[in-house]
């Protein structure tokens, strides 16, 4: 059989594609590339301003409804907790790097009045926040565009760093474990202490019609219960928070044993908020954090408790 996979036009989009496509053909399921062109990708204005969750999946969605793409591959930590009508996830695969990447200086490189580029305000107020604990304050500026564009601001000299996911810069075989760089950038992966990355990050989720019982099961084959249970976890803390992909929530899961495979979980989380101002700018950003370890068979009440844990203590505040 051959399934029809929607793929967004960015160079990261057809990469995360193309790399669902090679999974299924190693299992002798033949696909077809759909091109898709989203409002995430023609509209310039900030994320913030055109919707943030879901921006870039309501149209792969709505492919797949209208019977044009039989497979949407979706980064998992954009996509809305809500569940589509009519449509599933039908798996996870492997989940790439979690972690976010400062690019452009290193940690120990930051200076006061430093200029760093992102969109995210889960980067900004987490990574001004220790900055903070540093002594250190930064100037966030928030950009948006695809790595490409993000990187060329750095070498343009608009900002004088950027966070990007570690995922995607691997993805693009721009970063990789044996190098601290991308391209001649300084690059370092910024470990939990610093920034939790998004819930799911790292992480693909392939969506597909309901009762489509041929094409889920197919896809079904190149499904990571690992990855499954950790992105259930993320996402539940993320419902329960009621928060979108834009919100300053970070949370990850991992499995307690290096060996995974039906482990316990353990998993830490965050959420940020400004105390004393509208802005990270005009106030001073604080973090809230949760942390816990259960079974991975019910990892989604791990997330859900992680969430009432830092509901409890926003009520506090």
């Amino acid at each position: 059989m051959r399934i029809r996979v929607g793929a967004r036009p960015s160079p990261l989009s057809m990469a995360q594609t193309g790399h669902v496509a090679a999974l299924l053909n190693e299992h002798g399921i033949e696909t077809e590339l759909v091109g898709v062109t989203t409002d995430g990708d023609t509209d310039r204005r900030h994320l913030t301003e055109i919707g943030g969750t879901g921006v870039f999946a309501q149209k792969l969605r709505s492919c797949l409804l209208a019977g044009e793409v039989d497979l949407a591959v979706h980064s998992a930590k954009d996509l809305p907790t809500a569940p589509a009508p009519g449509l599933v996830i039908a798996a996870h695969p492997v989940r790439e790097a979690v972690a976010d990447v400062l690019v452009g200086l290193g940690p120990d490189e930051l200076r006061d009045g430093v200029r760093v580029g992102t969109g995210s305000p889960r980067r900004a107020v987490q990574l001004q926040a220790w900055a903070l604990a540093q002594g250190v304050d930064l100037e966030v500026v928030p950009i948006r565009g695809n790595v490409g564009t993000r990187l060329d601001l750095v070498h343009s000299g608009d900002v004088d760093a950027v966070v990007l996911a570690s995922a995607g810069l691997r993805r693009l075989g721009l970063f990789a474990d044996s190098t601290s760089r991308v391209g001649t950038l300084t690059a370092t992966e910024l470990g939990d202490e610093i920034m939790l990355p998004a819930p799911a990050q790292g992480a693909l989720a392939l969506e597909v019609v309901e009762g489509n019982d041929e094409i889920f099961n197919q896809v079904r084959k190149i499904s990571d219960p690992d990855t499954e249970a950790c992105v259930l976890a993320e996402r539940a803390l993320l419902a329960r928070l009621e928060a979108g992909c834009m919100a300053p929530v970070g949370a990850v899961a991992r499995p307690a044993s290096p060996c995974g495979s039906g482990s316990d979980l353990t998993m830490a989380a965050v959420i940020g908020r400004t105390v004393g101002g509208s802005s990270t700018r005009d106030g001073r950003p604080q973090l809230l954090r949760a942390t816990g370890q259960g079974p991975a068979a019910s990892a989604a009440d791990l997330g859900t408790r992680l969430a009432d844990n830092l509901l409890a203590q926003l009520n506090q505040n």
